[in-house]
């Protein structure tokens, strides 16, 4: 998926929002297990957390509908399992806009599909946690101006950087509703100001680069630019995460590829292209993948 709307899913959900926790799981608590599970591949789940009934809970976040869903879930079971001793219960969250086609059951294993849409926001508008009210902003809404309204009052409240780093969150998951104009516009409204380079997501490497100016914000909170510096960051990542996949799997015969891959100035076909790595037998798969997008 794209990669702002996946790290910035994780780290909200890393948070621990206790209603959309509740509403996916029956719990509103859980330690969350950063861990990295070993095989011959390099696999990295999204999150895992422990339940307070000692269960494992395992969270795939999708905001595209991927044919290699089941295989990937199933893989990730028995690796859980090895590690654990036991069973996850396994859910994909679906972010998406369009209707996913993914499958979920192949034999006796089978694990839940949850479209966030499904989930209405203002369930999760009741709770006093910052994560539960940005993630509001990708459920249902009957008036998402309201909502947005909502949102922002909550985070209003909250300390400087803590509140501006919210907010930049709260811009990242718009994009994913289209709703990033509207978002803007009450921002706008709000007499503050956000320096990127105080949030956590920038701080933790989400948004790489010197972008100093990035969101300057003005007296009352203009955000300028077109978040060019935005994009390199996220085009930086991306191809970060795809040399360390490519010499995982493939060594220097992978790395390779890096000059090509380079050459691609598009979040959606380097985000393909990683995802690629993880199912290709074969450097030539790879090869004829880049010989079609340039």
């Amino acid at each position: 998926m794209h990669q702002k709307y996946d790290l910035t899913l994780k780290k909200l959900l890393k948070d621990i929002p206790a209603k959309f926790l509740k509403i996916l799981t029956g719990f509103e608590t859980g330690k969350f297990l950063d861990i990295q599970l070993p095989n011959i591949q390099y696999w990295l789940p999204d999150l895992i957390i422990e339940l307070p009934d000692s269960n494992i809970l395992h969270i795939e976040i999708q905001s595209t509908s991927d044919g290699t869903m089941l295989m990937r879930m199933y893989l990730y079971s028995a690796l859980i399992f090895s590690q654990y001793g036991r069973m996850p219960r396994q859910i994909v969250l679906y972010v998406g806009n369009k209707p996913h086609k993914m499958k979920n059951k192949i034999g006796t294993y089978s694990y839940e599909i949850k479209d966030i849409r499904d989930i209405n926001c203002s369930e999760l508008l009741q709770s006093d946690k910052p994560e539960d009210a940005v993630l509001a902003l990708l459920c249902n809404s009957d008036n998402m101006d309201a909502t947005i309204s909502i949102i922002l009052e909550k985070l209003s409240t909250l300390p400087t950087k803590t509140r501006n780093d919210y907010i930049l969150k709260l811009l990242n998951l718009a994009d994913l509703r289209k709703l990033t104009d509207k978002v803007n516009k009450e921002v706008k409204k709000m007499p503050i100001t956000i320096d990127v380079r105080e949030s956590t997501l920038f701080q933790e490497g989400l948004i790489a680069g010197k972008q100093e100016g990035l969101f300057m914000g003005k007296q009352e909170g203009l955000l300028v630019g077109k978040q060019e510096g935005l994009f390199e960051g996220m085009r930086q990542g991306l191809l970060e995460g795809i040399e360390l996949g490519l010499e995982l799997k493939f060594g220097l015969t992978g790395l390779d590829l890096m000059n090509i891959v380079r050459a691609i100035n598009t979040l959606d076909k380097l985000e393909e292209f990683k995802n690629l790595i993880k199912t290709a037998g074969s450097v030539d798969t790879l090869k004829e993948f880049l010989a079609k997008s340039l």
